[in-house]
């Protein structure tokens, strides 16, 4: 076990990683109740083909969050979350980009529930009928988000931005992904990257983290996992967007608009982490609700709602979407050009972020759920959980920051409006 103190905080990180490959962290907080757990395997909705012990797997898309589903359905019929309805305790799952996530949170049975969440997530049952019993029910999801502007500025953004990454393709497929799907594709998945060696527990809240390591380890005894050797083929993707414009119609009374960017970061040699701090730090200056930007565009009758800004992260480059609603969209699209040709932060303004930054990280050990999720992203992005943070923000400056800025590249473009079908 290691004790990994988070510098600044009196907070520590216990962690262990098992020899089958299974890593846990904990972090107690004797000031709450509740504890909250979540188990993350590195897989999620960008469906890159792989080969599974040499064999090349080709799967719909969509099959992440299918099988993050078909999960919860377990041979001895007791259904997960009933189980843990009947305990007083919140469970849920989510599948994202490059990871799935199951969790639970509550203050009762604590480490029943942690032992039954390993068996849950560690027990796969699929048949040929209870795979297309699952698919009305996903088909019918699909359908409901298909019609959510919300949902289609992000999604269709995204798919307007990317050309052969398959992060273009929203995480739940199509209805014509999921009616494809199988049971074979299901195990083919899961036993690729429902590995220990490819999954990670973490844990924070009111709770003894000798305990929390004694539950994993009891519950990994005496069982066997296969070293699948697991290849991801990923693609090469053009800096250049695959759509710089598109007009949707839909039922809306305001159009819906999105200006995404699309910025390489190769070029860049700085600590990821750090990078992204600059990235938010410049976005958040020059569009949140406190910017002259949306001052100025409130002042003009152009937006009376606020703007939402979206930050997404590959490999290869950063994705901003700033999405708002306008009669006046034309004029609000033609300021953001304006405003990202002319850059300019100036010293003070850097230096109050960092310390909205730095007052930001202290409501975060607070709440366990946003630990936890802190923890679970750096792991995920970065695998590094950062306890450097606090020295990591400090250090930010503005000539770091001109660099930066100098070196952006905001060529790639793309523009979605939804409008009134009318």
């Amino acid at each position: 076990m290691k004790k990994n103190k988070i510098n600044f905080y009196d907070e520590i990180i216990y962690s262990e990683k098992l020899d089958n490959g299974f890593e846990i962290y904990v972090l107690p907080n004797k000031n709450v109740s509740d504890a909250f757990v979540t188990i993350t395997t590195r897989y999620g909705g960008v469906n890159y083909p792989f080969k599974l012990n040499n064999k090349v797997i080709k799967v719909p898309n969509g099959i992440a969050h299918f099988l993050e589903h078909k999960m919860f359905e377990q041979e001895d019929g007791i259904d997960p979350f009933m189980y843990y309805n009947n305990t007083g305790t919140y469970c849920n799952a989510y599948t994202s980009y490059d990871n799935t996530t199951y969790l639970f949170a509550g203050n009762t049975n604590i480490y029943d529930n942690l032992d039954y969440l390993l068996r849950f997530v560690f027990s796969p049952y699929f048949t040929d009928e209870n795979v297309e019993k699952e698919k009305g029910i996903i088909k019918e999801e699909i359908k409901m988000y298909d019609d959510m502007p919300d949902n289609i500025i992000v999604e269709k953004s995204m798919y307007n931005l990317f050309n052969t990454n398959p992060i273009k393709y929203s995480v739940a497929g199509t209805t014509d992904d999921v009616e494809s799907i199988t049971k074979e594709d299901l195990y083919n998945c899961y036993n690729a990257f429902y590995n220990p060696n490819n999954m990670f527990l973490v844990v924070t809240g009111n709770i003894d983290y000798e305990k929390v390591i004694n539950v994993v380890k009891n519950f990994f005894k005496d069982k066997k996992y296969s070293n699948n050797k697991v290849e991801v083929n990923k693609t090469i993707e053009k800096d250049t967007v695959y759509k710089k414009k598109e007009v949707i119609k839909h039922n809306v009374s305001t159009p819906y608009v999105s200006y995404s960017i699309k910025i390489p970061i190769n070029k860049y040699n700085i600590d990821k982490k750090k990078l992204n701090l600059y990235f938010s730090t410049i976005f958040n200056i020059l569009f949140d609700e406190t910017s002259i930007f949306y001052e100025k565009m409130k002042d003009n009758k152009y937006l009376d709602t606020s703007i939402d800004i979206d930050d997404i992260n590959t490999d290869t480059h950063k994705v901003f979407i700033i999405s708002f609603k306008s009669d006046k969209y034309k004029e609000v699209i033609k300021e953001i050009d304006n405003t990202l040709k002319n850059i300019s932060i100036s010293k003070s303004d850097l230096e109050r972020k960092k310390k909205v930054n730095l007052s930001n990280l202290l409501y975060i050990f607070d709440d366990i759920s946003r630990t936890n999720k802190m923890i679970l992203n750096n792991i995920l992005e970065y695998n590094d959980l950062y306890l450097n943070i606090h020295k990591l923000i400090k250090e930010m400056n503005i000539d770091e920051l001109n660099d930066i800025i100098n070196n952006l590249n905001l060529n790639n473009k793309s523009i979605l409006v939804i409008e009134n079908r009318e």
